[in-house]
């Protein structure tokens, strides 16, 4: 209430006339920074102050974009202001080189903004950032500066799980931090650097170091303690945290201390105004000690808590592990849709979770700051010799230049000489390669020709005993009763046959027919009867997936001048794929329609959809666009040429309309013939 007396009492007193001097704005600014927990409260005045003085000096103006820049990034967890707020602070920087601290305030800059941008998951600009932060601080001289980025190297060891490297650098940061200037916020962020390097410690399995450095950092909190007498709270708050760490270690060997602790930590932070946080993370270790007790009364109970905790704040980490705590209370009372449901939701949490991870982890840290290193250096090393440079790129394009001259002297003079010679072994040259690529290319055609005729016996010899064996398999299932693990294996081998024969037959059509779709006989066929026929023929196959085929034909007869085998072939291929492709339970509908001379078959699925990448490709013979359906059916890749080739070479035309992850539809457009046809020839 003091300071934001204060405040409110400079605001009132300035009249917009004069720019006051720095010292005034300095005042307001450590007003606020002595607010702690109250510090919203005073930021409407800072704004004002701010917002009457745009001339306000450099320095103030800097520091406090600075307030703003770590109030939205600790307190709030705004990345994308925090990122505003750092780019000011860099801008500010940038634009008064002689202003005071300039080294200093330059690696703070941007070391901030590499918080915003690492915060934001841009992992490899926020390594720049925060080397460029480095360097600064190097040309600071200030080591409590530098602690600044060892803080930061270990918070990103630490989240890519190199917990001895982060250690390091946590150590590293308080011995740095030993000249910062004496402040309760410096005595906080050093009493934090003790505690991570233990948390650090315990991760790596070095309970006893861990457990030294915890109590270096009780030891800690108690001097400051009588320092900054009245501050209450924030101390209280530290040791919570601490008190929940340490439980973690003795988790390990001694459940009684680790009980303890816990219960210390939860009593303290989960008041109103403590780290709530901490206290959930505290208390989903303690219901894990009890699970691993089997004492699942007092989890539940414990967990109860925590759901009043989750309630009032959003945080996925925390509520992943409780999900995963509950799933197993239930399972152990055999709650299966408590459990399940449970299950589900840290599932989720957890793929979640392991993408952002994946990212993080992807990128090298190390190897990224050693580039920058590598890459400073260097333009160093330019800058400082540029003159020799200089003098060095003079004295080279002189000595190019001169040789230059002497080859193109050289070369007049032979030239004369060497043309025809040239000439003549190349007109050689070509000839003699000329009468190579005419032997390559009638080998390869009578490899081409010869590996077609092998393709083709191949493919038509393994057909039958394929088929004898579908049959033989398709009779013992009939014949017999068998267990469940059993049945599964002969519906694994009936859906190998099945994949097979499909195979071997397009092997056999392209193999016969030269890659073309063979014989184009036409008469007139109704595509309404063709499209009949193949959904009673593959209701079958759709109801394997629990799948429905759906018809929607027009009212009339649609007739087409084709051979109706193809146009067989190209109806069932495009309901195949769509079966194929489609998730277990889905409709898939068929719709025949008539457009001026036109009549157009579509087969509509709701299924994984085709890739952008692949759009392209899927027409092609032999395509890469191959992908295992929704249960793992095997691609081919030869269907949907096929049905290309059979639908254009009726003057027709084939195409689709896709959205990932909602379905395709598949159209083919020929043209109408008027005439009759035996309906019975195609039933």
């Amino acid at each position: 209430m003091f300071a934001l007396f204060i405040i409110t009492q400079i605001a009132c007193k300035t009249n917009g006339r004069h720019t006051p001097p720095p010292a005034f704005f300095q005042k307001a600014l450590d007003s606020v920074a002595g607010l702690g927990s109250y510090v919203t409260k005073a930021y409407p005045y800072l704004d004002s102050l701010f917002a009457a003085y745009p001339d306000a000096d450099p320095s103030a103006r800097f520091h406090y974009y600075g307030m703003y820049c770590g109030y939205y990034h600790t307190k709030v967890g705004d990345e994308k202001k925090t990122l505003l707020y750092a780019d000011s602070m860099l801008w500010i920087v940038h634009k008064t080189p002689n202003m005071p601290d300039y080294d200093k305030n330059d690696a703070i800059s941007n070391i901030s903004k590499g918080d915003a941008l690492f915060g934001l998951k841009q992992y490899n600009e926020a390594y720049q950032y925060y080397y460029l932060g480095k360097v600064a601080a190097k040309k600071s001289i200030d080591p409590c500066t530098f602690s600044e980025y060892s803080y930061r190297l270990g918070m990103v060891m630490y989240k890519k799980a190199s917990f001895a490297d982060a250690a390091e650098y946590f150590k590293q940061a308080f011995q740095e931090s030993v000249s910062c200037e004496q402040s309760y916020s410096g005595f906080y962020r050093r009493q934090e650097l003790l505690n991570n390097a233990a948390l650090s410690y315990k991760k790596s399995g070095k309970n006893d170091s861990a457990l030294a450095y915890y109590n270096k950092g009780l030891d800690f909190i108690t001097e400051n303690e009588k320092i900054y007498k009245g501050s209450g709270d924030p101390f209280d708050l530290a040791r919570g945290v601490i008190y929940g760490n340490m439980g973690q270690v003795y988790a390990q060997f001694d459940h009684k201390k680790a009980v303890e602790l816990y219960k210390k930590n939860i009593a303290i932070n989960s008041r109103p105004g403590f780290d709530i946080n901490d206290a959930l993370i505290t208390q989903q270790h303690l219901a894990t000690l009890y699970k691993d007790e089997n004492n699942y009364a007092d989890m539940y109970q414990v967990l109860q808590q925590m759901q009043k905790g989750l309630d009032t704040i959003k945080n996925d980490g925390i509520r992943m592990g409780w999900s995963q705590l509950m799933w197993t209370y239930f399972d152990s009372k055999h709650d299966v849709p408590q459990a399940y449901a449970h299950l589900q939701e840290y599932n989720k949490l957890k793929e979640s979770e392991d993408a952002a991870n994946k990212k993080l982890n992807e990128s090298d840290v190390t190897g990224e700051m050693n580039s920058l290193e590598a890459e400073y250096q260097v333009n160093l090393l330019k800058k400082d010799n540029k003159l020799t440079q200089l003098y060095f790129i003079v004295a080279t394009a002189f000595i190019v230049l001169l040789a230059i001259i002497l080859l193109l002297i050289l070369y007049n003079w032979r030239k004369s000489k060497k043309n025809i010679r040239t000439l003549t072994m190349l007109n050689n040259q070509v000839n003699k390669q000329k009468e190579q690529l005419q032997d390559t290319l009638g080998e390869l055609e009578h490899r081409n020709k010869e590996k077609d005729r092998i393709l083709g016996i191949v493919a038509h010899d393994l057909r039958n005993p394929i088929a004898a064996i579908s049959s033989l398999i398709g009779i013992l299932e009939d014949e017999h009763q068998y267990t469940e693990e059993e049945t599964q294996i002969l519906e694994l081998m009936q859906n190998a046959c099945n994949n097979s024969i499909e195979l071997i037959n397009e092997i056999l059509e392209f193999a016969i027919n030269d890659g073309s779709t063979g014989d184009m006989a036409s008469e007139p066929v109704d595509i309404n009867l063709i499209a009949r026929n193949c959904v009673k023929m593959l209701s079958f196959k759709a109801a394997e997936k629990k799948q429905h085929l759906q018809l929607d034909l027009s009212g009339s007869a649609e007739i087409i001048k084709a051979n109706p085998a193809k146009i067989w072939r190209v109806v069932s291929n495009l309901i195949t794929n769509a079966v194929k492709f489609s998730p277990s339970g889905a409709a898939i509908k068929i719709v025949t329609e008539h457009r001026d001379d036109k009549v157009q078959l579509s087969v509509h699925d709701r299924g994984i959809g085709i890739p952008d990448n692949l759009q392209n490709k899927i027409f092609d013979t032999h395509t890469e666009a191959k992908r295992p359906g929704t249960q793992g059916e095997k691609p081919f890749g030869l269907g949907l040429s096929i049905c290309k080739q059979i639908v254009e070479a009726y003057q027709g035309k084939i195409w689709f309309e896709t959205t990932v992850g909602k379905g395709t539809i598949f159209y083919i457009s020929l043209p109408k013939e008027h005439g009759m046809v035996n309906a019975d020839r195609y039933a």
